[in-house]
């Protein structure tokens, strides 16, 4: 990872846009993970995900915390007058803003306003394989175009190396964001962001049982609960019990009890059995 160009290009840049991939479970909690990072730092941070799948609305921030700071726009249509000068007033009870004209007459209805968004000063993805190809779908005015990237990703084989700085390792996403957040500050991170990044962990692992884990992944786990985050809580989450799994629990057990008591398996029994 080459630290100090990745330090100065997030330490000079104050609007930050992160894009998690379309077809990945993991980068979702990481963008996450990445976003609560740079909020701390004070960055003005805006995270490009439409619709945020139920099973991670546990780790989103509230409303209050992810806005993002908008342009206001004034708009003259230049038919109707040639402005020449702007100037504005700023007081405790109003702002006042002073158009002056070279010719034409500007009437209430001429005027339009609306809101958008501030041009980013970087780009963070996370498991974007081929830039051009979201960001046909994000960006069809160009409005990203010509902003720096870090291209963050864990397939070396079909990544196309798309960023002015590739954080491309044969890691899990979710180990790469946290080495980055380590070079970022050496604070501690924050339980929020732990929570975000062993939600990762456990999505690529699929919960610690598939053929990706391995001793950096347990030990990276757990030092993430060292640092505050719940495991069990996590897994509640992304691996909700399904009813009749749940009810099945409760037979097997019910079950076992009236066998350990040497009683017959009726209706009575059972019943009497669940209201104690």
């Amino acid at each position: 990872m080459d630290t100090e160009e990745v330090k100065k290009l997030i330490s000079e840049a104050k609007n930050i846009y992160l894009i998690p991939a379309e077809n990945s479970k993991e980068a979702i909690p990481c963008a996450l993970a990445l976003f609560y990072t740079l909020k701390e730092m004070g960055k003005n941070v805006n995270l490009l995900q439409e619709n945020f799948p139920e099973k991670f609305l546990f780790l989103v921030p509230s409303l209050d915390y992810i806005s993002y700071p908008r342009n206001f726009v004034l708009s003259v249509p230049s038919d109707v007058a040639n402005v020449s000068q702007i100037y504005y007033e700023k007081s405790e009870e109003a702002l006042k803003i002073h158009l002056t004209l070279d010719k034409g007459i500007i009437k209430k209805d001429n005027i339009s306003f609306y809101y958008s968004d501030v041009k980013p000063d970087l780009i963070i993805t996370l498991g974007v394989k081929d830039y051009t190809e979201q960001l046909q779908k994000l960006d069809s005015f160009g409005f990203l175009l010509d902003t720096p990237i870090i291209n963050i990703d864990n397939d070396v084989q079909f990544n196309r190396n798309f960023g002015k700085i590739n954080l491309v390792e044969d890691n899990s996403i979710s180990e790469i964001v946290l080495g980055l957040t380590k070079s970022l500050s050496e604070n501690q991170i924050k339980k929020e962001t732990a929570n975000c990044l062993l939600s990762g962990l456990i999505i690529h692992s699929d919960n610690f049982t598939n053929s990706k884990t391995n001793s950096n992944i347990l030990e990276t786990a757990s030092s993430l609960m060292k640092q505050g985050a719940e495991r069990e809580k996590i897994i509640a989450e992304l691996y909700p019990a399904k009813p009749e799994a749940k009810h099945k629990e409760i037979v097997t057990s019910v079950l076992a009890e009236l066998a350990k008591q040497n009683l017959e398996v009726n209706r009575e029994n059972i019943l009497k059995y669940l209201e104690s």
